[in-house]
């Protein structure tokens, strides 16, 4: 039925045409407020839901005849004739005169169901919940048709469970405040129970342990099959119940006096309780409402899920973007938007530091009052990121052009003759001009390798000047403390050798004790020094120090020893340029057996073989069984990677390529030996020095001499003997 709009009466009386017909007509075909609530409702009985105020609010069209009405106030006829516009600050306002009153009190009803059926079920809900009308309408029984539309009109909603009606599922779905506390924010859904709660709340619900119900009461209430329960968390195994509910029970339970009363009241109740519960079973379903009922709990969750849950996320985040971007718009007005935007590009999906701010991330409008609050805080904030930010980016600076001065003066070192000492990378870094150019270039010129080859390249000689000449009187003042008469020229004798205290190892002769590790190694430096950037994979990474070095006076007179066997004079006779060859006697074998003979080895490796054994000079032997033993040695061989060095260009190879290597690179100044093929290396004395980066005994290895015998090379079994040391 149609009811005229209260502003066409209104313009009718104010046109001064009087219709007495047509108001006749019109008031006996229309449905005002008045008159909806005085219709008759339709009979049955509605089911309240437990500890819920909602359900009272659903009434039949009869129980509306109990709402108290208000007294009409007079109005005069001014009033009457002359429409008054609503004050600005009372359009809004929920009464007489606010918007939602006008529309139950002058748009026709038909046009409000209309629009009622557009509408969710949350909108029917707040909207009851405004005016005593639009209550009037929503929550009559004859009206139920609007909410299953509005049902209708959510994606994926489960179908109403019987014990509820349409305002209490609305409520229980989509609402947001705890049933315990009435407080608003994060509420889970329990759903045996039909309420929500928060957290704080759910700590205080009971586990259930089995004394919530006396002795005398049948065991399986206690266990879920009476009593509704609920799981305190999704990955919780503790059970909770509802103290209200447990209450109720207990109540209708002691009520009965007999025990056929009691079974029969437990059997309902099981019934009951199968078709709400939420935990599935492996029971056998024997209609199609309990097996309906079984799967709605699960549905529920589902959709809630998916969809309110969903939705609940993408409003929030909305709020939280709208917010996010009021408050980039302070920042810009005070100099900071650039850096929040720097944390913003750092990680997508709002997971980084700005938006994870408590500041941020609420859902609060912005206003003026919210930002004067929030303002220092987030300045600060910013602050302390822009420094940790501008650090950041000054060590992958720093640690990029590091690496690639490291790269390049490897690349320069590897041309270098080793047989004089080398300073490390971190030696190089230390250097004031290196330090400066590395850390005060601007970040916007080109540090390329070209242009770090020419610095180097330019300032490498003055500073290895200065550089040896220092670390030399270093090693020469720990000489001096055992030969007070040493000088400079005494590193480069056969007789000079050092040790590490830390390490106790070999000897260390010159200059290998500049690549001994426990030198080079990486010691603790200032934050700000340049030699906490170096590689890693470096082999010497840090300066090179002798603060674990002192000089090996026996090792010493032990070369001196062998070296006056040889008729070597000690005092002229330099490391590198020396030769000769030694025979063990206490090692040779019987040479019937497979690796017997006399044993050989060519200097230095006397000065790790074991010094207990006795060593003669081969030069001491006559000539014709020089020749034989000469003629028997093999090419010199080493088990270490790359063992000498080229004295032309001081390339680094392997002994087997080192004959091409000179053929190749070098045929014009090298005269090879044509009578054997290949030569033997140690005839190219004079074109090799050892590699200053091994160990004394990586310097060759031993050989073996039968009488009458060609070439034999010494098995696995004598290397581990030659290695054999006795301080």
């Amino acid at each position: 039925m149609l009811r005229r709009s209260q502003r066409v009466k209104d313009k009718e009386n104010a046109s001064g045409e009087t219709q007495p017909q047509e108001e006749t007509s019109a008031t006996s075909n229309s449905s005002s407020i008045a008159t909806f609530k005085h219709a008759r409702n339709d009979e049955g009985d509605n089911k309240e839901f437990a500890e819920e105020d909602i359900g009272d609010e659903y009434k039949g069209e009869e129980d509306l005849d109990d709402i108290p009405k208000k007294k009409r106030s007079k109005k005069t006829a001014a009033t009457n004739t002359r429409r008054q516009r609503v004050p600005e600050q009372f359009r809004r306002v929920r009464g007489r005169l606010g918007l939602l009153e006008k529309v139950a009190k002058e748009m026709p009803l038909d046009v409000i169901l209309e629009i009622f059926c557009h509408l969710e079920p949350i909108d029917l809900l707040r909207l009851a919940r405004t005016t005593r009308d639009l209550r009037g309408i929503l929550m009559s029984k004859t009206r139920e048709f609007i909410w299953r539309i509005a049902r209708g009109n959510v994606e994926g909603l489960p179908p109403r469970p019987a014990d509820l009606n349409e305002p209490q599922y609305a409520d229980l779905l989509f609402e947001s405040y705890c049933h315990v506390c009435m407080g608003s924010g994060r509420c889970d859904i329990l759903w045996n129970f039909r309420m929500r709660s928060c957290q704080k709340c759910l700590r205080t619900f009971p586990v259930l342990q089995g004394d919530e119900i006396d002795g005398d009461h049948p065991l399986d209430a206690c266990y879920g099959s009476i009593l509704p329960t609920e799981f305190r968390t999704p990955y919780s195994s503790k059970r909770i119940s509802y103290p209200k509910i447990v209450q109720r029970y207990k109540t209708e339970y002691d009520a009965l006096e007999t025990q056929e009363d009691r079974d029969a009241w437990i059997i309902r109740k099981r019934d009951e309780r199968r078709v709400i519960t939420a935990v599935r079973r492996s029971i056998l379903v024997l209609t199609l409402i309990s097996e309906f009922a079984l799967q709605h709990n699960d549905l529920c969750k589902e959709w809630y899920r998916t969809c309110i849950q969903r939705n609940r996320i993408a409003q929030r985040d909305a709020l939280r973007k709208i917010r996010k971007e009021a408050i980039l718009d302070r920042l810009e007005e005070i100099g900071w938007r650039e850096e929040a935007e720097i944390i913003l590009r750092q990680t997508p999906y709002n997971f980084d530091s700005f938006s994870s701010l408590k500041a941020v991330k609420t859902t609060k409008k912005l206003n003026e009052k919210g930002w004067d609050c929030i303002k220092d805080g987030l300045v600060e904030f910013l602050s302390e990121h822009k420094e940790r930010r501008l650090f950041q980016e000054r060590r992958h600076l720093l640690y990029s052009r590091v690496a690639l001065t490291a790269d390049i003066y490897d690349d320069i070192l590897s041309r270098s003759d080793l047989r004089e000492p080398q300073p490390t990378i971190g030696d190089v870094l230390s250097n004031e001009v290196f330090k400066s150019f590395i850390e005060d270039l601007p970040k916007d010129e080109d540090f390329t390798e070209d242009v770090v080859r020419s610095k180097l390249l330019e300032h490498l000689p003055e500073f290895l000047k200065e550089w040896r000449a220092a670390k030399n009187q270093n090693l020469v003042e720990i000489m001096q403390r055992f030969r007070p008469t040493a000088t400079v020229s005494d590193l480069h004798l056969a007789t000079t050798f050092f040790e590490c205290r830390e390490c106790r190892g070999h000897a260390l002769y010159y200059p290998h004790v500049f690549y001994h590790r426990c030198c080079t190694k990486r010691r603790p430096a200032p934050l700000e020094s340049l030699v906490n950037y170096v590689p890693l994979k470096m082999d010497h990474p840090g300066q090179w120090s002798p603060l674990s070095i002192e000089f090996s006076d026996a090792c010493s007179d032990y070369a001196k020893a062998l070296l006056q066997k040889c008729s070597l004079d000690p005092n002229n006779a330099a490391f590198q340029d020396i030769y000769p060859l030694f025979e063990c006697t206490t090692c040779e074998r019987d040479p019937l057996h497979q690796h017997g003979g006399r044993y050989f080895m060519r200097w230095p490796l006397p000065l790790v073989h074991n010094r207990t054994h006795t060593l003669i000079a081969v030069d001491s032997l006559n000539q014709e069984e020089q020749n034989a033993i000469l003629a028997c040695e093999p090419s010199i061989n080493s088990d270490w990677y790359n063992p000498v060095c080229c004295a032309h260009c001081h390339d680094l190879s392997d002994i087997s390529d080192f004959v091409e290597h000179l053929k190749n690179e070098h045929k014009d100044v090298v005269d090879i030996p044509q009578s054997e093929n290949p030569p033997k290396v140690q005839t190219l004395r004079e074109h090799w020095y050892w590699n200053p980066h091994l160990h004394l005994h990586g310097l060759g290895c031993p050989f073996r001499y039968k009488e009458g015998s060609t070439i034999d090379t010494i098995g696995q079994s004598d290397i581990d003997e030659m290695y054999s040391y006795q301080a």
